[in-house]
């Protein structure tokens, strides 16, 4: 089953600034030679925006206590998205049954690249980033204003 996403005014505003916050901060950065000119360049148009998947897992495991629940990664705020539908399924582990996928637009702004992320956890380690990639097409976004979902599929495996 598939499902569009209505968000809600105050939803789509967070987003909406959050991407113009991010466009603001590369435009300024693009006379300073922050980044490379492609990557300021995307960031300076849209807020380096793109589509990912997200995957909630089965139903009633441990993690989602019965439910379904959208969280960060390792204690911290932070949201690892994956590039593709299957990285994401991976990504929430083994098991049969219901599973919920969320196709979300993600304001990735300026990323690193080749870093792991142990190692970016911190606010320190993070300074001038608004994500990090990963292997296997993971994105690990700081913010949880950076993520908006727009479709929920519903699978059986």
């Amino acid at each position: 089953m598939i499902f569009k996403v209505q968000n809600g005014t105050r939803t789509s505003t967070r987003f909406e600034e959050y991407r113009e916050l991010v466009k603001s901060r590369a435009g300024l950065s693009a006379g300073t030679g922050g980044g490379t000119c492609e990557e300021n360049v995307r960031c300076v148009a849209d807020g380096n925006e793109m589509m990912r998947f997200y995957c909630l897992g089965p139903a009633g495991d441990a993690r989602g206590g019965g439910a379904w629940v959208f969280t960060g990664v390792k204690g911290s705020t932070a949201i690892c998205t994956f590039s593709g539908s299957g990285g994401a399924h991976e990504s929430a582990g083994r098991g049969k049954g219901r599973r919920a996928m969320l196709v979300c637009r993600v304001v990735a702004g300026r990323v690193s690249k080749g870093i792991g992320f142990g190692s970016l956890l911190g606010e320190e380690e993070r300074v001038g980033l608004d994500s990090v990639s990963g292997d296997g097409g993971e994105l690990l976004v700081f913010d949880s204003r950076a993520v908006l979902t727009c479709f929920l599929i519903i699978y059986q495996l």
